[in-house]
């Protein structure tokens, strides 16, 4: 007797269930590291560590114009950058960082 009745009430909420449709919530918005991001400290900065140092670091007569451990430095002096950087991956990697923050 008791086998019919738990059906019963195991099908009749499985019914009940499918009619039933949540809400819409909106999407939540995640925000996601591309594995091609190109990352200013680790990726670029030692590139001009190697070829503007010590000039435009911390100490250097350049850095208070033009310090090249900040990235904002980089974007809005590009032209002055590939003098200097001859490089075929240095400068694809340095143009790949510009591309992605590149309002």
């Amino acid at each position: 007797m008791r086998a019919p009745l738990i059906l019963f009430v195991c099908g009749s909420c499985l019914l009940l269930l499918q009619r039933y449709t949540a809400p819409e919530t909106p999407a939540i918005k995640m925000v996601v590291q591309r594995s091609d991001t190109v990352n200013f400290k680790t990726q670029v900065e030692p590139i001009f560590e190697k070829h503007c140092n010590p000039c435009h670091f911390p100490g250097g007569k350049m850095y208070e114009k033009l310090p090249f451990d900040k990235g904002e430095t980089i974007i809005d002096h590009q032209a002055g950058i590939f003098r200097r950087i001859k490089g075929d991956d240095e400068v694809r990697l340095i143009k790949q960082y510009l591309e992605q923050n590149r309002d």
